[in-house]
């Protein structure tokens, strides 16, 4: 029994859908928060004057910087998790540190200083070993900006800026992002998949405690936590099954050269995919320095909490991935499933539980904060870093952001690693996490300031909680 593509559990046409309630965070008002009261929404024309001559370059320099560092490294490559969450930390802090540079009219500070040591403060702490690279590229950044004391007040506005950044996240739950797991036993229960589930990782699972991260946005991982997922004897567990079984096996005959092209491209981090969007778009839509750095602040904070949300969901169920649901069916008391002992999908199986898929959530979140920022209808060509161990793998053309998204998320059924309603869900996740960050960092005009007057409301979905 397979389930089409094209079947009624399609993804939703739209990712902005209903916009949840704002939540306010801790952190991000510690960070965006100017010592002088905003008001509701101040907008200075001092600001728009200074940061529309600035040169904005140094956003994006910095951005390239991450991903630079974060490309599969070896000999293990950075979780995806931990990726945003740095990537979040330097633009957040970038943000700060160019909003109070530019509010100085008295006092003039440079914002490129500001936001280029910023950025280097925070990588430097948190990717220790990218050190040497980060030092140059900040070296280079000063080097372009003419002495003075607009220098170096944008430098101590930088410093002071990712001192608060680091010091807020200091203890997020971070430090320790796995730890001891025990499966359970029953049909349908997570248990570690190969090659994890043998020596040397023995058993190993992985981000058990990410979910207990504090969020950026959100006011914990479980505030939008996915519905629970359905039983093994379902209807639709049953054609899920069978359409992963065959259209994500290694040996699929039923899955298309293009299904099997895109399935590829997407496997890379959705840290480094979103962004690279992203940095098309801004090149495609040129905007002011501060203007690219609440965008880029925003769009990393949402991937951020968004692999927050789904890794949280994924420890309150526990469902099993693919390639043990398929080669132990024979155990699942469905009469509808048959096992395969040998059945491999496409591409490895990350240490983690099924349900939802956190990179289906992850870019739907980034894609619901480009879509607000740029509008849906938006052409371009990616490329992924899939092509250089799979060199057959080419640039996938795209008309609307959505269309990215949507592509994203299936993605995950195709390589064999998630059910499409895993899939599904974690996309309607990644929107309402989209969604709250918007609401936080409310757009007006060509440059996103924070809306101080939101106020936090308690009608927000919550979860199990």
């Amino acid at each position: 029994m397979k389930l089409p593509l094209t079947d009624s559990r399609a993804l939703p046409e739209s990712l902005t859908g209903a916009v949840s309630a704002c939540s306010t965070s801790t952190c991000l008002d510690t960070v965006f928060r100017s010592r002088r009261p905003l008001g509701r929404l101040v907008i200075i024309l001092t600001i728009a004057l200074v940061v529309g001559s600035a040169r904005a370059d140094v956003v994006i320099d910095w951005n390239v910087a991450m991903a630079d560092y974060a490309a599969p490294r070896s000999p293990v490559p950075l979780a995806p998790f931990v990726e945003t969450r740095v990537y979040a930390m330097a633009h957040l802090a970038m943000a700060k540190a160019i909003r109070s540079a530019i509010g100085r009219p008295r006092h003039s500070a440079n914002p490129e200083a500001a936001g280029a040591q910023a950025a280097h403060d925070v990588l430097v702490h948190e990717f220790i070993d990218g050190t040497a690279d980060f030092d140059t590229l900040l070296a280079n950044e000063l080097a372009a900006i003419p002495p003075g004391p607009a220098k170096i007040r944008g430098i101590n506005l930088g410093q002071a800026a990712a001192a608060e950044m680091l010091a807020a996240r200091a203890d997020d739950g971070s430090a320790n992002p796995t730890g001891p797991y025990f499966p359970g036993s029953n049909p349908g229960d997570y248990q570690p998949t190969p090659p994890f589930d043998g020596p040397p990782f023995n058993g190993f699972v992985d981000a058990v405690n990410w979910g207990n991260v504090t969020p950026f946005v959100l006011r914990s991982g479980s505030q939008f936590r996915a519905p629970p997922p359905y039983g093994v004897g379902d209807l639709e567990y049953t054609f899920d099954l069978n359409e992963i079984k065959g259209l994500g096996s290694v040996h699929s005959v039923e899955r298309t050269d293009d299904q099997t092209q895109l399935a590829i491209f997407w496997y890379e981090s959705g840290g480094l995919g979103w962004n690279r969007i992203a940095r098309m778009l801004v090149a495609e839509h040129p905007r002011d320095l501060y203007s690219n750095a609440r965008l880029f602040g925003a769009m990393n904070a949402a991937m951020a909490d968004g692999y927050i949300a789904s890794i949280e969901s994924k420890f309150a169920y526990n469902f099993w991935r693919p390639i043990t649901a398929i080669r132990h069916a024979d155990i699942d008391g469905n009469d509808l499933t048959e096992a395969d002992p040998s059945w491999e999908p496409l591409l490895l199986t990350p240490p983690v539980p099924d349900y939802p898929s956190a990179h289906a959530t992850v870019g739907a979140a980034a894609a619901t904060v480009l879509i607000a920022t740029f509008g849906d209808r938006q052409s371009f060509t990616l490329t992924s870093t899939m092509s250089i161990p799979f060199p057959t793998v080419g640039p996938r053309s795209f008309e609307r952001i959505s269309d990215a998204a949507k592509e994203n998320a299936f993605s995950r059924m195709l390589v064999g690693i998630h059910f499409r309603r895993a899939c599904l869900v974690g996309y309607q996740q990644g929107v309402k996490v989209g969604n709250q960050v918007i609401r936080k960092f409310k757009p007006v005009g060509s440059l996103a300031v924070l809306d101080s007057s939101s106020p936090d409301s308690d009608d927000a979905d919550d979860g199990g909680k």
